[in-house]
């Protein structure tokens, strides 16, 4: 039972990202995940609380990537690399995720009001944690002044720009193959690694 619990949970995932949460019923779930419709709506009741179970989780899964960060205890700078890292590797792993959550929460008031009460209280420990150590580099001088909501900015938006882009540069510049791909992604990745990093020299 808990087998075909997480194969409506992964069926509902594909088809919210695909074609979006409206155009999604629960018999097409039922259909992709080899039940009946009765069974989605025994182990989640609604469509809408489906939705919140996928998005909670992978809030769980990039909280738990970022606790790991800073249980490391390493300097500022090697903290940021690898926030920048993680992060980058996450939306690698889920690449249709950034346009899901600008269709499906940003553009959207219920969800984003909920998205917003359901992912800040678990990130905002590890937010304050790279804040309290980024003031203390600025208070040194080692790093030029920079609020933490501009520098996460920073980041998000360059991450996630890479992931935008590909699909259009796959069409024109690369070709398909996995191994190219991988090499740019990681070429990438680092060049972001280093623009954050020079942005903050003093």
């Amino acid at each position: 039972m808990e087998n075909m619990e997480k194969k409506i949970l992964e069926a509902a995932e594909i088809l919210f990202i695909e074609q979006g949460f409206e155009k999604t019923t629960t018999g097409q779930i039922a259909k992709i995940a080899g039940c009946n419709q009765a069974l989605v709506h025994y182990y989640y009741r609604t469509k809408e609380q489906l939705f919140q179970k996928i998005f909670k989780e992978k809030v769980q899964i990039i909280t738990q990537m970022f606790n790991v960060i800073v249980e490391q205890n390493t300097d500022f700078l090697q903290t940021l690399r690898l926030l920048i890292e993680t992060q980058f590797k996450f939306i690698a792993q889920n690449q249709q995720l950034p346009m899901f959550i600008f269709k499906e929460i940003v553009s959207n008031n219920e969800n984003r009001e909920w998205a917003i009460k359901t992912l800040f209280p678990h990130l905002l420990p590890f937010i304050s944690a790279i804040e309290k150590m980024l003031n203390i580099e600025i208070s040194k001088g080692a790093v030029r002044p920079i609020t933490i909501q501009n520098l996460m900015m920073n980041i998000i938006s360059l991450n996630i720009s890479t992931f935008v882009a590909l699909p259009l540069l796959k069409e024109t510049l690369y070709s398909d193959s996995s191994n190219e791909i991988e090499n740019i992604l990681n070429e990438r990745c680092e060049s972001n690694v280093q623009f954050i990093l020079k942005a903050l020299q003093p």
